[in-house]
């Protein structure tokens, strides 16, 4: 033990003092600069609200206080030059919250303008329209006692919007139910939903599977799962997966999504901070079918979280892409909430492809302007088609000529019990009754032939819908999807979805018999 003499020694008490006077030194000066940056701190903070303070007391077109504040910060964002970076009022929060949630609004119906009004043509699983018994083929009348029409054709789209414009808690619909015609009244209450993250999902063939994952809320990567789960028992062995048209959503979810096909601890992605000194890898932790053939379809609205899955795939070899560049949304954000009533959205990090690379869209001119993924198979025009669409250069009578016989025609055949399968089978069946209804006006054969196809794909598309036959449906539609077409012929060589039709029937059933009377201008 050291005796109080030893420590008195000149030897031991000068070392100490040097130890005590550097110290107070360092101390003098780490507070020195500490005292200077809270004074520059509390300056610049005296600048932001003497200006305040002198725009409210001196401005001839001045605005209360808590406004103008609020702009100082919208204008502080802009100056940012952060295209994602925005101020949230609480229902723009509310809103942008609920859309990474995946909580459905509105009643969960999607409308489509038919001959004879607007037609229910899906119902949104999980959402109000559903519990209350609408189906899809239905056709809306009124809404509390309001004829339901207008110029959208979209309405009751799953993203949002309703199919009225009342705010009530309840709405009350007129249906005419399709085939038989009979008029039902149903009550659909809003409330709260979840907005399903995979919207189609079937077999296009016996071994080839079709998921469409349309964004990356929370539970998407759950929802992914079980579609490619489903599909699996029944003996799928190959995978076309649909992100066009996605743009995103949670960075994490993403990473869980395209996981589910990596090797476990294969690096997803990497988010690089400020200065991009730090790199976080994200790795799979929940590998299921890491040597199935995939082919993913993008476009140039697939952004984000959707960029992530397609570039992890992508990198690691475990899929060819198909479609158009993407987005090249290469930057995540983070919210953080001011108040109550206000939430701040910013850019705080870049992710990074397995590869190291960043997809994030540059500025300039030319090529310069480009970021996203470049696919492997570059189309032209891979957006999905509206196959109940019919050609934009026809004139509206024409439009609605062709619409009302096949309409009536799909009606008919529901009624008299024709069956949907096989697609071929129902296919040349409404080609030949068809090519008895075309009108006069179409005079070559050429036209009449335009005529006879435009409305043999309006028949059968009505026909699936009332049958609810999504999966036939979507079969159907990869002979009119040049980016689906394509991408079941990469992970799926030689494989047959619906052949071409070449040779009619005969026919069996006529205009007159339906008591139409058709004319094209």
């Amino acid at each position: 033990m050291m005796s109080p003499r030893m420590l008195l020694r000149p030897s031991v008490l000068a070392p100490l003092v040097a130890v005590v006077v550097a110290s107070a030194f360092a101390g003098g000066r780490w507070y020195e600069r500490r005292d200077s940056q809270a004074r520059d701190e509390w300056a610049d903070a005296r600048l932001l609200s003497t200006a305040i303070d002198s725009v409210r007391a001196n401005a001839l077109d001045s605005l209360p206080s808590d406004e103008l504040i609020r702009r100082a910060v919208s204008g502080m964002l802009r100056e940012l030059q952060d295209p994602y970076a925005a101020l949230l009022r609480p229902e723009s929060f509310d809103r942008y919250r609920g859309a990474l949630q995946g909580n459905g609004r509105g009643l969960g119906l999607t409308l489509r303008r038919g001959p004879l009004g607007m037609a229910v043509a899906r119902v949104a699983a999980g959402s109000p329209a559903e519990k209350a018994g609408v189906r899809a083929g239905d056709r809306v009348l009124l809404a509390d006692g309001v004829p339901v029409g207008g110029d959208s054709t979209r309405a009751g789209r799953e993203q949002g919007g309703d199919t009225t414009r009342t705010a009530s808690d309840a709405v009350v619909l007129t249906l005419v139910r399709a085939p038989q015609g009979d008029t039902v009244q149903v009550t659909v209450k809003r409330a709260a939903w979840h907005l399903p993250a995979v919207t189609e999902h079937g077999l296009l063939s016996d071994s080839v599977a079709y998921v469409r994952l349309v964004t990356i809320s929370a539970r998407s990567s759950y929802e992914l799962e079980q579609a490619v789960e489903g599909a699996v028992q029944r003996g799928a062995r190959a995978l076309v997966l649909d992100l066009r048209g996605n743009t995103g959503g949670l960075f994490e979810e993403g990473v869980r999504a395209a996981g589910l096909f990596l090797p476990r601890g294969a690096v997803v992605a990497s988010l690089v901070g400020r200065g991009g000194a730090n790199t976080e890898p994200y790795r799979a932790r929940d590998s299921r079918w890491s040597d199935m053939p995939i082919t993913v379809l993008v476009d140039e609205r697939t952004a984000s979280a959707a960029e992530v899955i397609a570039a992890a795939l992508h990198d690691h070899r475990r899929a060819l892409l198909v479609g158009a560049r993407t987005y090249g949304k290469g930057v995540v954000q983070r919210v953080v909430r001011l108040s109550p009533d206000l939430a701040l959205r910013l850019t705080t990090a870049r992710w990074l492809t397995p590869n190291g690379v960043s997809l994030e869209r540059r500025r300039g001119k030319g090529l310069n302007l480009h970021g996203g993924l470049v696919p492997d198979v570059l189309l032209d025009d891979p957006a999905r088609r509206d196959l109940a669409a019919v050609p934009a250069e026809w004139s509206a009578r024409a439009a609605y000529a062709v619409a009302t016989a096949a309409d009536s025609l799909a009606m008919y055949a529901l009624r008299e019990g024709w069956g949907i399968t096989p697609l071929i089978a129902l296919e040349v069946r409404l080609r030949a009754a068809l090519a008895q209804m075309a009108p006069a006006s179409a005079r070559t054969v050429e036209q009449r032939a335009d005529w006879v196809s435009v409305a043999t794909r309006l028949a059968m598309v009505r026909m699936l819908e009332v049958e609810r036959a999504g999966e036939a449906l979507l079969r159907y539609a990869v002979r009119d999807d040049a980016a689906l077409r394509a991408g079941v012929d990469v992970v799926a060589p030689g494989t047959d979805i619906l052949p071409a039709i070449t040779t009619p029937l005969p026919p069996r059933i006529s205009s007159r018999s339906l008591g139409l009377r058709l004319a094209l201008p």
